[in-house]
């Protein structure tokens, strides 16, 4: 099953409502929609339906909404408003990051030596979104175990890298 089969399925199992339509036009490519008493609908624009990893994103996203937010919309008409609408954008997509891409993923992939684009592929999942995976991570952790006394170091975003520690016995 593919991540953006998982997340169809996640959005049938909490009773969300998938609807296509033409959002392109209000500068948007997704919409939250979630009003008390009301089902909940996903509005998804008619062009990512084939572009499986803006698909993806989008998609991944605008759940995030579902579940971290109210799903109501905020005017960015004032400083304030801005920054609340900048704290619930994030806080979607980090929940979009930790649902398309686990640490444990990570792990595994970093552990059998790909190239960072083999490793796009296998998680199914674009550049943008892997960044920001380990963004967040970098955020609670400087580095990621990876087993065989060996760490994958998060401290120097974008760039990172595998530290070994030597044990000595003297």
């Amino acid at each position: 099953m593919t991540k953006l089969e998982k997340l169809y399925e996640l959005a049938k199992k909490e009773n969300i409502i998938i609807k296509y339509t033409e959002l392109q036009s209000m500068g948007l490519l997704g919409l939250n929609v979630n009003k008390e008493g009301l089902p909940s609908i996903i509005f998804l624009d008619y062009s990512i339906k084939n572009d499986y990893y803006t698909h993806l994103e989008v998609f991944s996203e605008e759940l995030g909404h579902y579940f971290t937010t109210s799903g109501k919309f905020v005017s960015v008409d004032t400083y304030k408003n801005k920054l609340l609408n900048a704290k619930c954008e994030n806080k979607a997509l980090k929940w979009a990051c930790e649902f398309l891409v686990s640490e444990d993923e990570i792990i595994d992939l970093v552990n059998k030596n790909l190239f960072i684009e083999d490793i796009y592929e296998e998680l199914e999942v674009s550049k943008y979104i892997l960044d920001k995976r380990l963004e967040y991570l970098a955020l609670k952790k400087q580095t990621i175990y990876l087993g065989n006394n060996k760490y994958l170091v998060l401290t120097n975003l974008p760039n990172i890298y595998i530290h070994t520690k030597f044990e000595y016995n003297i």
